[in-house]
């Protein structure tokens, strides 16, 4: 005679189905996690561009050499080495290279900077399969820092950082690793405060279709990649860095980090008790990703971008790599230099706080 199950075997058959399936959502939210930051992160070399490249202006000098990073290495490019104002460092956007940033860089050098690009980890010249992570850039740029104040080429040089979206992030989150007093002023464009808050924001990813079911897989990844470093904020890294001033632009119209969501400009209320060193201003009238082209430029950009548009339009919305590849390379030489004019009035508003913090 068969027996039945008693209530306790019962709630132990329920009670191990129940963590069997919490496991294996556990599971396929690491993997989902994992596809949403190959997808993400992945190694970024050389991406079309209708902006300019180092080889479209070469009256302006760039001179190449590596940073040992253990294993791997970063590259570096020095511009405008016969300048004497300071040194601005330069730190790029995500899915993006050093190169793709040479309009911000001649717009420092014809405030009379110098100026240091580097491709960060899985980008350009360096080293690394991917881009890793969010938190990735601030590391990157303590290494650039770190390296940087040990060249005999920079003494006597006043440090200035400048960095855009997850660069943006960088040069405030660097000062969570350490001190830096050879900086004396940071400009932080549409920068994020927190990695984790903004991959959760971001309407690119898949977190954000599965709302808070991906947060603890996210949350474990990050972690399992970085330790420590996810907790490193921008808005922890500017109340550190004491005698360093700091300011904060946001585009006005920025879809990609929004002005009152993860924005490092969403924490002016609570960065209010640091007083006059930071200072946050929103970039009247512009995106993401055109806050320091010339007025010009941006006219040029929005027909640029309705032409490409057609392009797309007419071959299904979808461009095969052969058609991208086509349409960049009819853009000659002197339509990328004037699509990539930088905004005089943009890097004198930056080079007055950097000299006299107003």
């Amino acid at each position: 005679k068969e027996e039945s199950m008693s209530d306790g075997e019962i709630v132990l058959w329920v009670f191990a189905a129940l963590v069997g399936a919490a496991a294996l959502l556990f599971l396929l939210q690491i993997l989902m996690v994992g596809i949403t930051f190959s997808l993400l992160y992945g190694r970024v070399e050389h991406t079309h561009s209708r902006r300019a490249l180092f080889s479209d202006l070469p009256a302006i000098g760039v001179r190449r050499e590596f940073v040992p990073v253990g294993r791997k290495k970063l590259a570096v490019y020095h511009l405008g080495e016969e300048n004497g104002k300071g040194l601005v460092i330069l730190s790029h956007g995500i899915r993006d290279r050093a190169e793709g940033y040479f309009s911000e860089a001649r717009g420092f050098l014809n405030e009379g900077y110098r100026v240091l690009l580097y491709d960060a980890t899985g980008s350009g010249a360096s080293s690394g399969r991917s881009q890793r992570g969010l938190p990735q850039s601030a590391i990157d740029l303590q290494h650039i820092l770190s390296w940087a104040e040990r060249q005999p080429c920079f003494e006597g040089l006043d440090f200035y950082l400048y960095g855009h979206s997850w660069g943006g992030y960088a040069v405030c989150a660097v000062f969570c690793k350490g001190e830096h007093p050879r900086v004396k002023a940071v400009c932080s464009l549409s920068g994020f405060s927190d990695p984790s808050k903004m991959l959760f924001e971001s309407g690119s990813t898949l977190t954000v279709h599965f709302g808070r079911f991906m947060y603890p897989a996210l949350l474990f990844m990050q972690g399992m990649r970085f330790g420590r470093a996810v907790h490193d904020t921008a808005e922890k890294g500017i109340r550190k860095a004491k005698g360093t001033r700091f300011l904060i632009l946001h585009a006005e119209h920025d879809r990609a980090v929004r002005l009152n969501g993860a924005s490092v400009y969403a924490r002016r209320a609570e960065l209010e008790s640091e007083g006059s060193r930071v200072k946050f201003e929103i970039v009247k009238g512009r995106h993401h990703l055109n806050a320091w082209f010339s007025p010009a430029a941006c006219e040029r950009d929005e027909a640029f971008e309705e032409r490409y548009q057609k392009m797309v339009g007419r071959f299904g919305f979808q461009l095969t790599k052969a058609q991208e590849a086509q349409f960049y390379s009819d853009i000659g030489r002197e339509e990328r230099i004037a699509l990539s004019e930088p905004d005089p009035a943009f890097f004198g508003r930056i080079d007055l706080f950097f000299r006299e913090g107003i």
